[in-house]
């Protein structure tokens, strides 16, 4: 679990410095919409909205936000996302290989 963690660390601070002017510049957006979540998640429909994307300003509930960045699953490449939410193995864990590409 230690080295999926560091993993997971890695990726997501590569994510941030490329993302950042992006995001400080959405977080600005969003700020002007009111930055108050409304209704049902804009993701999954399911849940009640409890956090604003500070990517794409869009009401989204705790299971579709990632907390520790300010964003929702949909503004975060879907292999990345499915890593951090633990939908998408870490095959490399599994099989206990690293893969050379």
């Amino acid at each position: 679990m230690r080295n999926n963690k560091n993993s997971m660390n890695k990726d997501l601070q590569e994510w941030l410095s490329e993302k950042k002017d992006e995001l400080k510049v959405s977080n600005k957006k969003t700020k002007k919409k009111g930055g108050k979540p409304k209704g049902n998640c804009e993701i999954c429909g399911k849940k009640i909205a409890k956090h604003i994307c500070l990517k794409c300003g869009k009401s989204v509930c705790k299971s579709c936000y990632f907390k520790i960045i300010g964003v929702c699953k949909k503004c975060i490449p879907k292999e990345v996302a499915g890593k951090w939410d633990g939908t998408q193995k870490d095959w490399e864990e599994e099989l206990g290989v690293e893969w050379v590409g």
